[in-house]
């Protein structure tokens, strides 16, 4: 009778399993080794393949949002050099990143359930000639990516690379920042811009016409292609905050100078003495030293600098309260960025080194943090603090017309409570979940470009 029951529940398995063949392909994919991707995996790429030349041979790189993949899942992808029409095929191989120690699903909360995760495919290029064109050929569909090469010089200098702007409200952070960084020796910043108000961004416009700052478009990811999306969780709804992690990997490509940083727009890194660039250089150049890891240190200014009066950079208080820290990277060593420590390096022999600083985090509510205060010596700007103080209020007067606007916690109370009430086993897409409580806060500035996240064009036959 035991033997019935058992075979019995055998059989009647046989029509789930053969469901989830037919219907659900992602997961006869995720649980196989050795396979292609091809036209049913639920996928879309970054538009860009970057030819890294930090390695010997080159490297051809693509990042994609898409499920967790196993090792040996591959890409094939037709790579063609410069006055040759007949392709080359480049095999490669995929790996997620973004959630510590390349973990798929994520192990971080708010990302455990998000369908669509962080990966750079990558695989070596032959070594014959420029790459012009690289497409991926599928049945029914091509995918054309812009070509951009990478790693081959870079100048003396410091990027700031921001993480994604969305929602964003606090222009008066976005004055202090570049104003500190620049003191602090940065000589170009990279703005990935997904939407904020009115306020913000006028600031931020000021700053690029100056062509201090890069504003980079970020939009909402999109669809994937039409002939598999209604099978899938649609992108925006289920890839963590707007995917910041692939813009932070791309950000750190780009970076045209000798070092690199990730820091939100209340994080500023300052020294022991002196300016951050110059502490880096010291410390870096010339030694197998990958990255300079800050220490991270909560600041109040008094008065707030929501108060639009930048005085408060005199006086700081510092706070003991737990923050992950921020680092420095060297752009010619760095493989994979996480957000608070390099996630990996090209070489094994390259190492993380403590800094002789801190990161100054001036969070809007430190002040109704409860912590114990601390002594400590560090300041936003190395010289001439009164000076940049003035110029902070020349600035904030010229853009506004000396009429500086108010401002309102309410975007940010808003979005923190939107996030609040998501239940622990939903994906915080941030940019899906909240965007109906943010629209009805204020007028946002959304960036709308297109084809930066593509599947491809469909081939007719």
């Amino acid at each position: 009778m035991t033997r019935f029951k058992y075979k019995y529940l055998f059989y009647s398995l046989i029509p789930i399993f053969l469901y989830l063949l037919v219907f659900h392909p992602v997961i006869t994919f995720l649980s196989s080794r050795g396979q292609p991707i091809n036209s049913s995996f639920p996928i879309t790429f970054y538009h860009k393949a970057y030819i890294d030349y930090r390695t010997n041979p080159p490297r051809l790189r693509l990042f994609s949002l898409n499920p967790c993949v196993k090792p040996n899942t591959y890409l094939l992808i037709d790579v063609y050099n410069r006055g040759s029409p007949i392709p080359n095929e480049v095999k490669l191989l995929g790996d997620p990143f973004g959630f510590f120690n390349e973990n798929c699903p994520p192990v971080y909360g708010p990302a455990t359930h998000c369908f669509y995760v962080p990966h750079t495919f990558y695989g070596v290029l032959p070594d014959n000639g420029i790459i012009e064109k690289a497409t991926i050929r599928w049945e029914d569909r091509e995918i054309e990516f812009a070509i951009e090469e990478i790693g081959k010089k870079y100048e003396r200098g410091l990027t700031v690379c921001l993480q994604i702007v969305y929602y964003y409200s606090q222009w008066q952070n976005v004055i202090l920042y570049i104003e500190a960084w620049r003191a602090q020796g940065a000589t170009r910043f990279i703005v990935f811009y997904h939407s904020s108000t009115e306020d913000t961004k006028k600031v931020l416009d000021y700053y690029e016409k100056l062509g201090l700052i890069e504003l980079r478009p970020w939009p909402n990811i999109g669809e994937l292609s039409s002939n598999i999306s209604p099978m899938y969780p649609k992108v925006d709804e289920s890839v963590f905050i707007i995917a910041t992690h692939m813009a932070l990997q791309i950000c750190s490509l780009e970076i045209k100078t000798s070092l690199g940083i990730v820091a939100d727009f209340d994080e500023v890194m300052v020294p022991d003495k002196g300016t951050v660039l110059d502490h880096a250089m010291k410390e870096m150049t010339g030694k197998d030293i990958g990255a300079l890891l800050f220490e991270n240190t909560h600041v109040a200014l008094t008065p707030n600098i929501y108060t639009n009066n930048y005085s408060g950079v005199r006086s700081l208080t510092f706070t003991d309260i737990f923050a992950p820290p921020k680092y420095i990277f060297n752009t010619s060593l760095i493989d994979i960025c996480e957000t608070h420590s390099p996630g990996k390096f090209l070489h094994k022999s390259t190492y993380t080194k403590m800094a002789n600083g801190t990161v100054l985090h001036f969070r809007f509510n430190v002040k109704q943090i409860r912590a114990k205060i601390v002594r400590k010596s560090y300041r936003f700007f190395p010289n001439d603090t009164a000076g940049h103080i003035r110029n902070m209020h020349d600035t904030m007067n010229k853009i506004f017309e000396n009429s500086p606007p108010a401002f309102s916690y309410k975007p940010i109370e808003t979005l923190n409570k939107c996030i609040a009430k998501v239940k622990s086993d939903v994906c915080h897409s941030t940019g899906g979940i909240c965007k109906a409580a943010m629209d009805n806060v204020t007028n946002w500035v959304y960036n709308t470009t297109e084809g930066l996240f593509t599947t491809g064009t469909r081939i007719i036959v």
